[in-house]
């Protein structure tokens, strides 16, 4: 996920003043709270389509570009209904609101991305939870908390990495917020469950980057002696790595990655005219170094996971069962911390019993059990034991 500025985005006159209109029919129809609303969808017009495509023209979600299929305009907050534990009437008043529209791809709106033979579910559609309470109309906006990332927030898209097989996951460099820890759940994780981020399709596709990337950093690297070879590979990855290429973000996090290598391995840098400082800037956005210990253990497994004896990750993983409206889920939990569920990688219990489940409502620290020297308990009995057998060296722990 890149930031996008939409800061400078503003509705031609005309649209605007018809805009206006149709607000105001939404006004008169929207005092009867069991009127089901109507739209005119205005938001598909070249003249705000393509504004949105200047400003970034690929998926703001997943930044997969489309040559035939169209993008559509999603509404970040839904406009007509928002649907979870309990269905309620959408953010009608931003129906016509440039600032609330994001470019996206069919799969991330309305889903049908997959996990091999398994469908990764409906997409963000009229989805919006949130960690705190929702805001009404003429209420600032400023005070909900989204669970869904949002592209046009430069924090959000700052919370999302890439690791070298192209799984996209959260930086373990930043911290959970207070709400989070409080929810028990990780923003990053749920943003990449709704919007299937780590759907078949995307990652072979940032795989096949990243080697690339990797590749060309190898090249100049190796290539100090010739200034024609390191200019072009240096010029590669800036194309690949721009903000608005295809799936830049991974390209940026293997860049960095690749130069944190070489920086480590104390060889020395090719220096050309021209190229030291791209050097220097392209290493600076990508990739983190590994994470310190985790902050936070109500929201994931890492403190969790050191606590327990090696020998129980000696078959690889410790297999987690959990029983949902499907029947039985499996998954594992790997000694890094995070749960592997349809081969994907997740860092937060709530998130994969999610997605393994289709329900948006599931707790994973209840949802799930294990089996651990010859005892079988949920993960919140396990966590809850370890703390108190601990002493409270786990919170200890967080504060470091």
């Amino acid at each position: 996920m890149r930031h996008v500025d939409n800061t400078g985005l503003t509705a031609p006159e005309k649209w605007a003043d018809r805009a206006a209109k149709e607000l105001e029919k939404l006004q008169k129809d929207a005092e009867d709270a069991d009127k089901e609303l109507t739209f005119r969808e205005m938001w598909r017009e070249d003249a705000i389509r393509d504004q949105l495509i200047a400003l970034m023209d690929k998926c703001w979600y997943c930044e997969t570009k489309f040559v035939r299929s169209p993008y559509h305009v999603d509404h970040y907050r839904p406009k007509s209904v928002v649907v979870g534990a309990v269905e309620r009437r959408g953010y009608w008043w931003l129906a016509y609101d440039p600032t609330n529209y994001r470019l996206s791809c069919h799969h991330c709106n309305s889903g049908g991305a997959r996990y091999g033979n398994q469908s990764a579910g409906p997409g963000k559609g009229a989805r919006f939870p949130l960690l705190g309470q929702r805001a009404s109309e003429g209420e600032s906006l400023d005070s909900e908390l989204p669970v869904l990332l949002d592209p046009v927030v430069a924090e959000d898209a700052e919370l999302v990495g890439f690791d070298g097989q192209g799984y996209a996951r959260r930086r373990p460099g930043q911290s959970y917020s207070d709400h989070e820890v409080a929810r028990d759940l990780c923003r990053v994780d749920e943003t990449i469950r709704m919007l299937a981020l780590n759907s078949d399709l995307l990652v072979e596709s940032r795989s096949t980057l990243i080697g690339r990337v990797d590749g060309l950093v190898q090249l100049y690297l190796t290539n100090g002696d010739n200034a024609g070879v390191a200019l072009y590979a240096r010029n590669e990855i800036d194309g690949l790595t721009r903000t608005t290429a295809e799936w830049s973000a991974a390209a940026a996090a293997a860049e960095r990655l690749a130069f944190l290598a070489h920086d480590r391995s104390g060889d020395a840098a090719p220096s050309h005219a021209g190229t030291g400082g791209a050097v220097a800037a392209g290493a600076s956005g990508g990739i983190e170094p590994p994470a310190a210990t985790a902050a936070g253990h109500d929201v994931d497994l890492r403190t969790l996971v050191a606590a327990l004896p090696s020998e129980a990750f000696s078959a690889g993983g410790i297999a987690l069962t959990g029983r949902g409206k499907r029947g039985t889920a499996r998954a594992s939990l790997m000694a890094d911390g995070t749960i592997i569920c349809f081969r994907r990688p997740l860092t937060t219990p709530t998130s994969a019993a999610r997605m393994a489940t289709g329900d948006d409502k599931v707790d994973g620290w209840t949802f799930w059990s294990l089996t651990v020297d010859g005892t079988t308990q949920t993960l919140s009995v396990l966590r809850d034991s370890l703390i108190a057998q601990d002493g409270g060296s786990v919170k200890d722990m967080e504060s470091q």
